[in-house]
């Protein structure tokens, strides 16, 4: 009797962990990219993206890129080379190597005078100001639970937070989690491992621009995170 309750129990647990592990790993395949342009971005190239604010960049094994921030320090990022439209998707995975990393990911990053063009300041030092008050961008926040908030997209310049997410994304330290945040005209939104945890409707939707990831810690705590298969689609021009 005992062994069956045993048998019985394993046979539960094993089907309970099974199917937390397919919630876990289930991306559901997120938005439709059905005809969209897929550009791979190497960890050779990633490395390569323009440094602002103190930290470093550098890779390591297995096609990982390490973006850290330096023991003084107001941000660090990294600003892609490239513009992009007004129809945009970046999908990548992340790993957060401290507990107090919060990760940031810019779409349409632009001068607010044009957006085809992205004025950084001499000496720029990573902090906040320039990204809410003087440049327009889509600011999605997440595993920023460090900062006390959940999942945000913010709207810049004004810092206006557009859209919030119910509860905390439940990110952690030593995970790699599914990243996508994306625009389709005004259609802006980030999902977590497949699951959409925020999405708004910009009705006066920004122009192009460029794509900037950046990293902050919280209370003196510096922030670290691992990068791997890195991509942006965008929109075919129809002939």
């Amino acid at each position: 009797m005992m062994n069956k309750r045993v048998h019985s129990f394993f046979v539960l647990f094993s089907f309970i962990l099974i199917s937390l592990m397919s919630c876990r790993n289930n991306t559901d395949q997120g938005f439709d990219l059905s005809g969209w342009k897929e550009l791979e971005v190497s960890a050779e190239d990633l490395v390569n993206w323009k440094l602002l604010g103190k930290g470093q960049v550098f890779n390591i094994f297995n096609g990982q890129t390490c973006l850290m921030e330096a023991d003084t320090t107001q941000g660090v990022m990294l600003l892609g080379p490239d513009h992009y439209g007004e129809d945009i998707v970046v999908k990548y995975k992340a790993l957060a190597l401290t507990p107090a990393s919060v990760i940031v990911t810019m779409l349409s990053a632009g001068d607010t005078t044009s957006g085809n063009t992205l004025t950084i300041p001499e000496g720029y030092d990573g902090s906040m100001g320039l990204l809410t008050q003087n440049i327009g961008n889509y600011f999605f926040a997440f595993k920023n639970a460090p900062h006390g908030a959940n999942p945000f997209i913010m709207k810049n310049p004004g810092s206006v937070q557009e859209a919030s997410a119910a509860r905390p994304d439940g990110m952690v330290a030593g995970v790699y989690y599914d990243i996508e945040v994306g625009r389709s005209g005004g259609t802006v939104w980030l999902s977590i491992d497949g699951k959409k945890l925020v999405e708004m409707q910009d009705q006066q939707p920004l122009k192009g621009g460029y794509v900037i990831f950046r990293l902050r810690g919280t209370a003196g705590l510096k922030a670290a995170c691992l990068i791997r298969d890195f991509k942006i689609y965008t929109k075919q021009e129809k002939n």
